[in-house]
């Protein structure tokens, strides 16, 4: 249990005392009169059921590949979740009349907003349902539909691991409940994830091929519907619904995926909020990484998280044969992202109309994706000081530098949790000392320089090659030259000299 527990959420440590002779106030599923079990004589599947793409997909091909009544296991944390999960059922049982028995149970907190919004422990909820019901039923299995792009999870940046990953379904999460479970029952149980090699285009085709595919607009796969204002049923903007979104477009079901599920739109308007982007940008550059690497290179970048799953996974074979079928997983991926991009460009890129720079087609366009996360960091603190630098000093201009560099650096500060929002791995530390400014994570540094009254711009000159010398090549350095007067005649010429010898910004600021 500890075990189990330490690697779904990326924990230190568990430690669990056991206390006898307690009583339990009755629940809202096992303790119901109402709750009954029938056996029958027809093989049942027991599979859980979220209501998203996946396990809906995955009931349906239990349902038209197997004569099995389906036993479909819920949660149920909030309204839209049931009312979603509902529907669904209701659509199935229609479909396939006299073989669905759904089972629904509600847990969620009443009166208060958890502190800890991850989810980190869910895994272990939902399969201790799954086995409840499984076992009430005499079946010592159940299943969880999960595309093996999102359970093996991979990280998208440095700053995604341990605690911030998601490990749901991950093999080894999935191995060490079910050793847990084969111990609770006294015999051998299993969770199978009969989905872990296909990609998200692949469940989605998957409808459609099944004549199904009118029941995707009523899947709900958004981790953040709580926060939906108005009758989308999607936010547009947390990772499972871009995935679904580059998903329907690669397997051109866009029309039944329809734009109006999404409270945004990312595709065609503007993604303000800076975690989105980067959440956005992130997806689109790891698919290119799958899909333009080798496996030699996957396996170096990666070889951390596969040692954590080898020895996991349901597949015969060498660690390197394994590690070979995780590589062709991804790389299926990366070329279906690619595939969902060209969709989204051919259905929506207007040449007559201009296009929106922060929405995803504009970032695209933009090579936002390309771009190291240094340059992008730049790129982002550049667009804060530019604009402000004037106003600050409309009236009242910095006595000197240390005073300039002062305020610069109260001015990031102050943006701080927008920047660590869009650049996670940033961490600031501003002081007075040299360097200015500094970036750690990302191996940046920010040098200040103000050319002022009878200060001759060959005096800023004189300073910036000296820090690029003081400095190790690969830091790369961003200098934010305060020019009032404009005594730099030429910012271009100023520029280039400089930025010509690599890892370094020059920005003239007026």
């Amino acid at each position: 249990l500890e075990d189990a527990l330490c690697f779904m959420t990326g924990d230190a440590n568990y430690s669990f005392n056991f206390t006898a002779g307690h009583s339990t106030p009755p629940t809202n599923l096992f303790d119901l009169e109402g709750f009954s079990i029938d056996p029958g004589e027809v093989p049942v599947a027991v599979t859980l059921f979220s209501g998203g793409l996946d396990s809906l997909s995955g009931a349906i091909e239990v349902l038209t590949s197997t004569n099995s009544r389906v036993v479909l296991v819920s949660h149920q944390s909030q309204p839209g979740t049931k009312r979603t999960q509902r529907q669904l059922v209701a659509a199935l049982k229609e479909r396939f009349p006299g073989r669905i028995f759904h089972y629904e149970f509600e847990c969620h907190l009443k009166g208060q907003r958890a502190i800890e919004e991850t989810q980190r422990t869910r895994s272990f909820l939902y399969t201790s349902i799954g086995f409840a019901i499984a076992t009430a039923y005499g079946e010592n299995q159940f299943s969880i539909y999960e595309n093996g792009v999102t359970s093996i999870n991979l990280r998208r940046r440095e700053d995604l691991a341990n605690a911030r990953a998601s490990r749901t379904t991950h093999p080894q999460t999935i191995a060490r409940i079910s050793n847990l479970l084969s111990l609770v029952s006294g015999e051998a149980f299993q969770i199978e994830i009969p989905y872990l090699w296909c990609t998200k285009k692949e469940v989605i085709e998957k409808l459609k091929v099944g004549g199904h595919a009118d029941l995707i607009s009523s899947a709900v796969s958004c981790s953040r519907t709580f926060q939906n204002l108005c009758e989308a049923t999607h936010c547009g903007t947390c990772f499972q619904c871009i995935d679904r979104r580059f998903a329907a477009h690669a397997a051109g079901l866009e029309q039944v995926d329809d734009r109006g599920l999404y409270a945004l739109d990312i595709i065609t308007d503007p993604i303000v909020d800076p975690e989105a982007r980067t959440t956005a940008i992130d997806y689109v550059r790891q698919a290119r990484t799958f899909a333009q690497g080798n496996e030699d290179h996957f396996y170096g970048e990666y070889l951390t998280e596969l040692a954590e799953i080898a020895d996991y996974l349901p597949a015969e074979g060498t660690d390197l044969d394994k590690v070979g079928l995780i590589w062709g997983l991804m790389k299926n991926h990366g070329e279906a992202v690619a595939d969902g991009i060209n969709r989204m460009r051919e259905l929506y890129d207007d040449p007559y109309n201009p296009q929106e720079p922060l929405s995803l087609l504009g970032l695209v366009a933009q090579r936002e994706h390309l771009k190291p996360d240094t340059i992008r960091a730049v790129e982002s603190i550049v667009a804060i000081v530019e604009p402000a630098i004037g106003e600050m000093f409309k009236s009242r201009p910095p006595k000197d530098e240390p005073d300039l560099n002062q305020k610069i650096g109260s001015l990031i500060r102050t943006h701080e949790a927008n920047l660590q929002s869009e650049h996670p791995t940033v961490s600031f530390a501003c002081a007075g000392v040299i360097p200015d400014h500094q970036l750690e994570e990302l191996n940046l540094i920010i040098e200040v320089k103000y050319i002022r009254g009878g200060t001759p711009p060959s005096k800023a000159s004189e300073g910036i090659a000296s820090d690029l010398t003081k400095y190790p090549a690969d830091v790369h350095k961003l200098f934010l030259v305060y020019d009032p007067d404009r005594a730099i005649s030429n910012d271009g010429d100023f520029r280039r000299d400089f930025e010509a010898k690599g890892s370094c910004t020059v920005k003239i600021l007026r």
